[in-house]
């Protein structure tokens, strides 16, 4: 069941719809998540999404780097599900 109009009720939507175009989230569902993101953003500012964004980089590249046969292996396997996919 989905509780319209709620943030709940968006990820509800994008959880059984998930895959199927036709089955997006509803007007009044799509209101909700949109005004809890600008609240959000608000209250947050961009700058915070920055900063995570830089540690999230800097995680990455350490890990890549300590770990690069797994890293590669994993870069081939995602290219070739994605060409897989489109094929």
């Amino acid at each position: 069941m989905i509780n319209h109009g709620t943030r709940g009720g968006y990820y509800a939507h994008r959880r059984l719809g998930k895959g199927d175009p036709d089955r997006e989230p509803c007007d009044a569902c799509r209101a909700a998540i949109n005004e809890y993101v600008r609240e959000y953003r608000a209250k947050n500012g961009l700058a915070r999404n920055r900063e995570k964004e830089k540690i999230r980089r800097k995680a990455l590249a350490a890990l890549r780097e300590n770990h690069r046969r797994e890293y590669d292996r994993l870069v081939e396997q995602f290219e070739a599900d994605l060409l897989e996919a489109v094929v």
